[in-house]
């Protein structure tokens, strides 16, 4: 049986353990198996073969003795700048490991509800990049078309997800590192709201951008693991009303995503719109007033802080960087403490405006990304900064204003690779972001597709 469960979503897997036609022991060996299947995509740094049969052993003698968690047996994969004891944090970096003796509280919730550690998934170096193509290090490839960009900087974990190597993932987003290589790789990728989610013992980027978010295949997989990050939060992290209607939310598409979408990439979002409008939905334009200058001010306040941190290394070892990542480093040591503290002021500004903006919809959507996934060796070259800048145009709005977004597969597009609908709604408004995208969910079988399979490697 285990050969099929790479096929399964995160709530199969668990229905299937509960009933016991599945044990944790199969369940990990099928995601041991789609990891050799699928090792030239590169989506691991280091895969925790022998503590994930150990996990699994016991997360069978804690079904048989009715201990189990929400999560018990469920394979989950971390991201290489969250902290799991015992194994090192790279960052996506070829030259730097930080030993690691405590767990980051977003992995150690998820261990108490008894996910079985996979491995620490691959990412953008320092996760200050969109594409996750590494040099120096290796590069997280698309599964769709290994000669494609997963997308960055959680490029491992949306990879890990989509090869069925584990239920779902934990990555990090600070300008649509989450939703970014989830719209790219056909998985769904949930950013909750700024600081829902603990971001200690993550190497930071960004400290006043960073947030942690989950990839799973479904948004009921997103929300299953949700309710165990919040578990211990005020407020819990309780049920999501599922509704299979639409009826009565207005939904704001925002003007300028679609019109900078590519061809390929509109005609999907145009139908996923007719899938909202038959569920009841009511669609009407929104325009995100400044979007632009709020982008702006907030790549300043993220390159310098991300400076602040290099700082030392930059001085000591500037070499051993990606010339990418090098570059976007350099560039905020150049910005002055002066400039840095105008940025927040007019952060916290534009942010009122842009939610102002949306206050008459319940929730905004859009395409994720307006292209499909682009080739590697696009993402390498003088064309680098524009991909760059490409990638990013449409998540990046939702960071500055701390709202929560996900992006779930909107279907395949007509160059054969998926592409992503975004939905946004206000800060706070997780639950029905979630609920949103569960609903859509229900009524397509997008999320059902899969990467073209793969031959066990030799």
């Amino acid at each position: 049986m285990s050969a099929s469960l790479s096929e399964f979503t995160l709530e199969e897997t668990r229905a299937a353990l509960l009933r016991r036609d599945v044990s944790p022991t199969e369940v990990a060996a099928g995601y041991l198996a789609a990891i050799g299947r699928w090792e030239p995509a590169g989506a691991f740094v280091t895969v925790s073969e022998e503590r994930l049969r150990a996990d699994a052993r016991r997360a069978e003698n804690d079904l048989l003795g009715g201990t189990a968690g929400p999560l018990t047996g469920i394979g989950v994969s971390v991201k290489d700048n969250i902290d799991v004891a015992g194994l090192p944090t790279t960052a996506g970096s070829a030259w730097f490991s930080e030993r690691v003796v405590a767990d980051a509280e977003s992995w150690r919730r998820l261990a108490v509800a008894g996910a079985v550690h996979v491995g620490k998934t691959n990412m953008h170096e320092f996760a200050y990049g969109a594409s996750n193509v590494n040099h120096k290090a290796r590069a997280a490839l698309n599964p769709w078309d290994l000669r494609r960009a997963s997308g960055g900087s959680s490029g491992g974990s949306a990879v890990s997800v989509a090869i069925g190597a584990c239920g779902a993932s934990l990555g990090t987003d600070t300008g649509g590192s989450v939703r970014i290589p989830a719209a790219l790789t056909g998985v769904t990728g949930f950013k909750p709201s700024q600081g829902l989610v603990p971001t200690a013992k993550v190497f930071p980027l960004s400290p006043s951008c960073d947030t942690v978010g989950v990839f799973s295949r479904t948004a009921a997989g997103c929300a299953h693991v949700m309710r165990s990050l919040l578990a211990e939060s005020a407020g819990g992290g309780g049920d999501i009303r599922r509704d299979s209607s639409l009826r009565g939310l207005r939904l704001g598409l925002v003007r300028a995503h679609l019109a900078a979408a590519s061809p390929a990439v509109r005609e999907v979002i145009t139908s996923a719109l007719g899938v909202l409008e038959g569920l009841g939905a009511a669609v009407d334009w929104v325009d995100l007033r400044h979007e632009e200058e709020a982008r702006a001010v907030t790549s300043t306040v993220v390159a310098f802080e991300a400076a602040q941190v290099h700082r030392r290394w930059l001085r000591d070892r500037p070499g051993d960087y990606e010339d990418d990542v090098r570059a976007r480093l350099e560039k905020g040591l150049a910005v002055p403490a002066s400039h840095y503290r105008a940025a927040k002021r007019e952060r916290r500004r534009l942010t009122a405006e842009l939610l102002a903006g949306q206050a008459s919809f319940d929730a905004v959507i859009g395409p994720t990304v307006p292209v499909t996934a682009p080739k590697v060796t696009d993402c390498g070259t003088e064309r680098a900064p524009a991909v760059q800048a490409v990638l990013l145009a449409n998540t990046y709005c939702f960071n500055v204003t701390g709202q929560p977004a996900i992006s779930i597969p909107g279907g395949t597009a007509s160059d054969g690779l998926p592409a992503g609908l975004q939905i946004a709604a206000g800060p706070g408004k997780d639950r029905d972001v979630l609920a949103i995208a569960m609903a859509v969910q229900d009524a397509t079988d997008w999320h059902d597709r899969r990467p073209p399979p793969k031959e066990p490697v030799p």
